[in-house]
């Protein structure tokens, strides 16, 4: 009977359609990169390696750097170029956006709730100090795009539970 109960419930859900009026969205379609070189700040974790994989495949000559190594894929099945370094150092920062059109900037020093809870100074520091110095990385090296990404693990446990 439970089962029955959460599959109704789903049916009457309103989705996403029915809040918003995607008819005037387009799809989104990844121009070609005809070799233009881009560099992905923590390419190596989840979702920057998906990045930078799909970036690759679509021609992108793809610059990855981080301070631990994919888990899961060779470098050569998300990346053209793997740079072990540190984002903290802002000479690591620079020499990796060297010749770059695009940055992605998804790198941060980052553990379970327990580790981010007793390490919050340390952490935001750590955050800033990359944060700023891809920034900063981009701007020396005229880069024309800059993306960046955050997480929910940047507010306090409080706001998180909001």
């Amino acid at each position: 009977r439970s089962s029955n109960f959460q599959i109704s419930a789903l049916l009457t859900k309103p989705i996403m359609s029915d809040i918003i009026d995607t008819s005037k969205f387009k799809a989104f379609t990844l121009p070609p990169g005809d070799g233009q070189k881009v560099c992905i700040g923590g390419g190596a974790g989840f979702i920057g390696s998906h990045i930078a994989k799909r970036l690759k495949e679509n021609g992108y000559k793809v610059v990855v750097v981080d301070w631990k190594k994919n888990e899961f894929m060779e470098d050569d099945e998300f990346c053209d170029e793997f740079i072990m370094g540190d984002l903290r150092k802002l000479e690591v920062a620079v020499k990796c956006c060297k010749g770059c059109s695009q940055v992605y900037n998804l790198a941060a020093d980052m553990g379970g709730m327990g580790f981010i809870v007793s390490n919050e100074s340390v952490l935001s520091f750590n955050n800033t100090a990359i944060s700023m110095n891809m920034l900063e990385a981009a701007r020396r090296n005229k880069v024309k795009d800059f993306f960046y990404s955050s997480s929910a693990c940047v507010y306090n446990e409080a706001k998180q539970e909001d």
